[in-house]
């Protein structure tokens, strides 16, 4: 029985592809690079298509199979930035949720053909994230030839680009960590710097959660609209699936909208429709359950309380920054300057991260969604980093006062 229950977390922490000792993969890396390259362009291609799939065979699988199998080719560029032209419109948006998980299937590939490969110097890094990155770039342009029909077209290049960034990051921060040589890296980074990047990503860390503890409130108090929308679409079992499975992959999205909303800016949805501390204006949108979420007035209390929250991921971030340098007995210019660092590297994390969730969805009305970026960068400097810089020099103070 004691054998047993110790193979169980070994189930559930073995990887997606299997990991044993390098044999074949140290005299050919690069074999090993393309196949984690292939393996992770199938499995994407295969969740994007899925849906379209489903729905084509529940409707008595009436029409080509090309149909829903360039829909999920569409979906999967989508996935990776990669715009498309609908009769003359600028299709860009990003369903975060399907980006995620691409992204971590590259990380988890990347480690095991570095594994494979038995990679323990930079060169053999080159080797196995190069052949990756090219495949899934060619897959891409591939893809974006294919998906182009009907009215429907997208860049080959563009695809190429975009998707050749994604695996770059992917499959880089793969290799790496299965190497070691992020550890080593990152040990070489001055302690201010170390710091300073730990307040950012707690800072951004603290925005985004609590973007979805807004996200969770508003879903609550529109559920009634949510259901009706729903119903209202009449979309069938299947149909329902694919709609919730739709909305799952923008909830990182609408996430990111609700820290911009904590945050001031606020965010659009198209060109009639803001939704803001300083105000909400609701003008025609899809009629997409996702949407019925839009809160239609904001309590004044409610509005502060929100407010709070971006203040707070400062506090959170200034505690960090100046906890880790405490060891170090910096003065407190240099514990303000890292705070301050910390404070500019989440404004420019969440503005990224604004750039990426939003895009345009079609011509005039919907040609823009989501946050601003150079907005949603001010605010998380004012709002955050300015109580980050505060914090740090508080406590920084408190530990050199004489006792």
């Amino acid at each position: 029985m004691t054998g047993e229950h110790e193979k169980v977390p070994d189930l559930l922490t073995r990887p997606l592809l299997r990991r044993e000792d390098p044999a074949w993969g140290t005299r050919v890396p690069w074999f090993a690079s393309v196949l984690a390259s292939g393996w992770v362009l199938v499995a994407t291609l295969a969740m994007s298509a899925l849906p379209g799939v489903a729905v084509w065979i529940s409707d008595g699988a009436d029409g080509p199979l090309s149909g829903p199998l360039r829909f999920g080719a569409r979906l999967w560029l989508l996935s990776h930035r990669v715009g498309l032209d609908v009769d003359g419109a600028g299709f860009v948006f990003v369903p975060l949720g399907l980006t995620i998980l691409f992204v971590l299937l590259m990380y988890r590939s990347g480690r095991w053909a570095a594994h494979q490969a038995g990679t323990a110097t930079p060169k053999g890094i080159v080797m196995v994230v190069g052949p990756a990155v090219g495949l899934y770039a060619i897959g891409a342009g591939l893809l974006a030839a294919f998906a182009s029909s009907g009215g429907v077209s997208s860049s080959p290049f563009e695809a190429a680009g975009w998707a050749g960034l994604w695996a770059l990051g992917g499959f880089a921060v793969g290799v790496l960590h299965e190497t070691g040589f992020d550890e080593v890296w990152l040990g070489r980074i001055a302690p201010e710097v170390r710091a300073a990047l730990a307040g950012s990503a707690a800072a951004v860390a603290g925005l985004v959660l609590f973007g979805a503890t807004l996200l969770v409130m508003s879903a609550a108090a529109n559920s009634a609209q949510i259901g009706m929308l729903a119903d209202a679409l009449d979309a069938g079992p299947v149909g329902n699936i694919a709609l919730a499975l739709g909305g799952g992959a923008v909830v990182p999205n609408a996430m990111i909208w609700a820290a911009s909303f904590a945050l001031g800016p606020g965010f659009v949805v198209g060109t009639e429709t803001v939704v803001a501390p300083a105000g909400v204006e609701l003008g025609m949108v899809p009629a997409l359950p996702v949407l019925g979420a839009l809160p239609a007035d904001l309590p004044g209390a409610v509005i502060w309380a929100v407010l709070a929250g971006p203040v707070a991921a400062g506090i959170l971030a200034g505690v960090l920054v100046q906890r880790r340098l405490r060891p170090h007995e910096e003065p407190m210019s240099i514990v303000i300057l890292a705070a301050g660092g910390a404070g500019a590297a989440a404004a420019l994390g969440m503005s990224v991260l604004a750039l990426l969730s939003g895009g345009s969805v079609g011509a005039a009305r919907l040609s823009e969604v989501g946050p601003v970026p150079w907005e949603v960068a001010a605010m998380t400097f004012v709002a955050v980093g300015v109580p980050c810089m505060i914090t740090a020099a508080l406590l920084a103070w408190r530990q050199s006062a004489p006792e």
